[in-house]
Order: structure tokens, then C-alpha cells, then sequence
């Protein structure tokens, strides 16, 4: 404590600046912690269905620089919750002392050319929709992966085979043998002036170990999508992503489709700098469950919070989503959000998935109507360097379809979250 105390001439010292001035050049230690605090009333929609609980997690970060051209990454992982009302689904929350990256590079993949990454390592593409670290999560992900990474001028090519890592509660994780996901992800800058395009291929196969959305047994599931970026005229910008998967799941076949669709205005000339937001996110569904054919979108790997509304109730699988919101920056490092969701089932025979994937509810009959229901969400970002301090709200009104399967009770969801780096 005393040693982050000690001021510098550029100002405070953090306990890794100190520690990393006593060790040699090539290697560097730093700690990130992190705690957030949720709330949650009337979960699945039904009153007295409440919980809250407090997330901590901690990490230690080792680099070994061997030569300029050789490294070596390292992250160990502690992950906790307290607090926890209803004692079910701990497990995506709890990793106790585990190493969570471990990888050697060749190469250099920032400046060089070509770079080769070998060990436990992230994979996160895009805004991380179907495949990335998911770091709001308390445990996040990683892979046991092999990638390579090219560059030439304004183009990167990254080619990779990996295996998802299994978190444990307790111990040293492992992914499990037989469930890996392969790919290949362009990236071009400035393919037209203020543009970038991103077209990427993942082939994902498993073991057949118990059911997939759609079907039993061995999956081999392809996965081909486009993603583009652009700034435009007059302040607007844009952002879409189209994803089409096919292959199958045992005895059924493929075939979904997924896609995302966002307008931005920044108004530059006013004061705070309001930032208009207009987006559209659509997921198959499943037409007819148990045809043999499943329609049913699966998100792979994603990053998937906040991306259909704060609360994280609403996967992208089987759902229409549309939504409008504004941005506001009344300081440099304060982001003030507030966003208003509205969703529709994309297959009323289909069923409301979580963002974790897991089915909520399902009408086979389709009879119960498509309107899920709507969400008004309001967030504030306060970001001091590598330190961030975030707060949000979000209220859900449950539409006809979840009304009739729970007591349709509003769903409210609150969090504070503290991040930073030291």
C-alpha cells in the first residue's frame, strides 16, 4: 500500500509500476480487479423471484519478453460470488485459482507480418457476436488454440483451430478433446475510404455429447458471414453483420441465418455531443420443431451482453429485435446511454432463448403470439485510463407471448460495476 502511495513525477505509481521497475526489461507483471454488484426482481417475469448477488474477480498478468521476436503471456484467475440467494447456477460465476491464458507468440503480432500464437489464448472478432472472450462474464472465455496472423498493407488474415476451455470451480481447466471450432477472419481496412470489411468462414464440430438446439448427436455446424463498418456523410455512420450457418446436429440439418443492422448520428456541433442510435438485430427461428431440418440460429461463442438489451434476458436466437437509443458525453470520460428494446419471436412454434443460450419458454403450438416484449435501459461510463466505473438500469415489459407462460410481472435488473488496473 505504501509503494502505491509513492508519487512520481508524472503522478501516482501503481504496485506493478514499482514492482516492474525492480525486474528486468523483459519481464512485467500487472493486476486487474475487478467487483460488480446486480440486482434482479421478478425473474422469468414471476413476482418474488428475486436475486442479487456480488461478483469479484482477480487477475495476475506475466509477460516474458525472451527476445523481440518471442514471447511469452500469462494470466492467472480468480473468480468469485457472494451474496447468492438462489443457490442454482453458481458455476458460470465461480473459477478459483486457475490459469486462464497461457501462450507463446512468434513473431509480432501488432507490427510484423506474420506472428504464430500457440497456447490458451482469447479469440474475439468484430463486436465479438458469434465468436469472443466474453469478459462481462465474471469467468469470461478462452480457447487452447493455435492461430496465425498475417499482415500485408491494410489487410490481416487470421487462421486458427481451437478448442473451448471448460471453466472448473476449482482447479486448473481444460477444454474438452473432439469439440473444436476452426476459422478463418479477413480484416480490411479502408476497403473503400472510411471503410472496413470483414468476411469470415468458422467451422465448428463437436462430440455428440447430449443435445444441441435442434437436434441430437454430432454437430457439424459451418458458419460464412460478412461484416462492414463505415463512416458516412454528415456524421453518420454504419454497421451490419450477416451470418448463415448450416452442416447439422446428428439426424438434423442446418440451416439459419442471423443478422445485425445499426445507423448512428453524432451531433458534433452540440453541446455534449449527442450520439443517435438506430439498430435492428434479427435471429431465425426453428419453422417446424422436429421436421428433421432446424431453423434455429446458434450464437457460437459470443460476447453476448448488452447486445439485445442491458438485462441480457433476450438472446439472438428466434427473435426480431428492434431498438432506438442516444448517447451523451457531458465530460471527456463520461458516457451517459439510454436505449428503449422492443422484440418479436422470428418463429412463434420456436421458444425465447437467454443470451446464454438456454431455452426460456416454447410454444410448439404458435398459438400464444410472437410479442416478447419491451425493455428501457439507461447506463453511465465514467473511464479514468485503464479504470472504469459503470452503473445501469433496465426495466422489461413482458409482451402476450411471456404473459402467458409467468405470472407477467415487470423485470428489473440494476448493476454497479468497478473496474481497474494496477
Amino acid at each position: 500500500m505504501l509503494a502505491a502511495a509513492t508519487l512520481s513525477a508524472s503522478g501516482p505509481e501503481t504496485p506493478s509500476a514499482v514492482l516492474n521497475q525492480q525486474l528486468p526489461k523483459w519481464v512485467r507483471f500487472s493486476f486487474d480487479h475487478r467487483f460488480r454488484f446486480e440486482d434482479y426482481r421478478a425473474l422469468r417475469y414471476n413476482e418474488g423471484n428475486d436475486d442479487h448477488w456480488l461478483l469479484n474477480r482477480f487477475r495476475v498478468n506475466l509477460t516474458l519478453q525472451a527476445t523481440p521476436w518471442w514471447s511469452f503471456q500469462f494470466q492467472g484467475q480468480d473468480a468469485r460470488i457472494l451474496f447468492k440467494e438462489i443457490s442454482s447456477g453458481t458455476a458460470p460465476y465461480t473459477n478459483r485459482t486457475d490459469l486462464r491464458l497461457a501462450f507463446t507468440e512468434f513473431g509480432n503480432a501488432t507490427k510484423g507480418r506474420i506472428a504464430l500464437r500457440v497456447g490458451r489464448q482469447e479469440l474475439a472478432y468484430g463486436e465479438d457476436r458469434v465468436l469472443g472472450a466474453a469478459n462481462w462474464a465474471n469467468v469470461a472465455r478462452s480457447f487452447d488454440a493455435v492461430k496465425l496472423m498475417l499482415h500485408q498493407g491494410p489487410i490481416q488474415l487470421d487462421l486458427f483451430s481451437a478448442a473451448a476451455v471448460v471453466l472448473k470451480q476449482d482447479g486448473l481447466s481444460h477444454h474438452i478433446a473432439g469439440n473444436n471450432i476452426h476459422g478463418a477472419y479477413l480484416r480490411w481496412n479502408e476497403f473503400f475510404p472510411g471503410a472496413i470489411l470483414e468476411p469470415y468462414f468458422y467451422w465448428r464440430v463437436g462430440t455428440g455429447r447430449g443435445d444441441v438446439p435442434g437436434g441430437v448427436g454430432h454437430m457439424d455446424r459451418r458458419i460464412a458471414a460478412i461484416r462492414y463498418i463505415a463512416k458516412l456523410p454528415s456524421n453518420f455512420d454504419c454497421s451490419t453483420e450477416f451470418v448463415h450457418e448450416s452442416g447439422s446436429l446428428g439426424n438434423t440439418s442446418v440451416r439459419a441465418f442471423a443478422m445485425h443492422l445499426l445507423a448512428a448520428h453524432t451531433f458534433v456541433k452540440t453541446k455534449w455531443k449527442p450520439r443517435w442510435l438506430g439498430e435492428y438485430n434479427y435471429a431465425s427461428g426453428d419453422r417446424v420443431p422436429g421436421d428433421g431440418r432446424s431453423g434455429t440460429f446458434d450464437q457460437t461463442y459470443p460476447t453476448a451482453h448488452e447486445k439485445t438489451g442491458l438485462a441480457d434476458q433476450v438472446g439472438w436466437q428466434n427473435i426480431s429485435h428492434l431498438s432506438t437509443g442516444l448517447e451523451l458525453s457531458p465530460w471527456r470520460k463520461l458516457i451517459l446511454r439510454a436505449k428503449v428494446h422492443d422484440w418479436h419471436l422470428a418463429q412463434a412454434r420456436d421458444g425465447i432463448y437467454l443470451t446464454n443460450g438456454n431455452l426460456m419458454y416454447r410454444d410448439p403450438t404458435g398459438r400464444t403470439g410472437t410479442h416478447v416484449g419491451e425493455e428501457i435501459d439507461t447506463t453511465a461510463t465514467y473511464t479514468v485510463g485503464p479504470h472504469i466505473v459503470g452503473v445501469g438500469v433496465g426495466h422489461l415489459f413482458p409482451g402476450d407471448f411471456l404473459r402467458h407462460f409467468s405470472q407477467g410481472k415487470s423485470l428489473n435488473y440494476f448493476y454497479l460495476n468497478v473496474g481497474y488496473r494496477f
